[in-house]
């Protein structure tokens, strides 16, 4: 009688488990967004990540897009944030999307990040570094023009490849400075800049 209850009991307690592994496998697939929010609630950056690039595969939609690049960024999943980052900042919306987000953070946000195209911008850069990609230096300087702005996409990169004691990286980034021209506001910024990145590759 015994074994029999255990029996029934083992095969109830499989089939719960299969019922939930479909489940699961249900709303991830058909449902992203649901395991989205389900998975932020929870802590789960690296999940969370996942599905967010899920969602935009599944909508196609221009904030889905910045949420997944950052998100992946943030999880350290650099090879999801590099491939869609390159994808959101070529896309046709970047620009109108980024000075939305600026109306809405507001400048004290901008002050603290920078402004939202050298944020994405940045981590972008900083993910394509990570995957030991040599656009990384590219797409970084391309959103400078010629402005040398607080947070801008170099200093992100520069910043990441120090916090790696990557002295060969910085003095590409170096290097790359010479060539910069930037308004007369923003000379000091550059000028210090350029100043604490050679004592570091010293």
């Amino acid at each position: 009688m015994g074994k029999l209850i255990a029996k029934t009991a083992a095969i109830t307690l499989a089939c719960i488990i299969a019922a939930a592994l479909l489940l699961f496998g249900i709303f991830s697939l058909f449902f992203p967004s649901v395991m989205m929010s389900l998975t932020d609630s929870l802590g789960m950056e690296g999940a969370c990540a996942s599905y967010t690039v899920s969602v935009y595969d599944k909508t196609g939609k221009t904030e889905d897009l910045a949420l997944a690049v950052e998100r992946s960024y943030l999880a350290g999943h650099y090879e999801d944030a590099a491939k869609y980052g390159v994808i959101f900042l070529d896309s046709e919306d970047f620009s109108a999307f980024c000075s939305k987000e600026d109306e809405k953070a507001g400048s004290s946000a901008q002050y603290l990040r920078g402004s939202s195209a050298q944020y994405y911008t940045g981590i972008v850069a900083v993910s394509l570094y990570e995957c030991s990609d040599a656009g990384a230096i590219d797409i970084a300087f391309a959103a400078l023009g010629d402005a040398f702005p607080e947070n801008n996409a170099v200093i992100y990169l520069a910043t990441a490849a120090m916090e790696k004691e990557d002295t060969e990286f910085c003095r590409q980034i170096l290097d790359r400075l010479d060539s910069l021209s930037p308004v007369s506001e923003d000379a000091d910024k550059l000028a210090d800049f350029q100043s604490a990145l050679q004592q570091f590759c010293a």
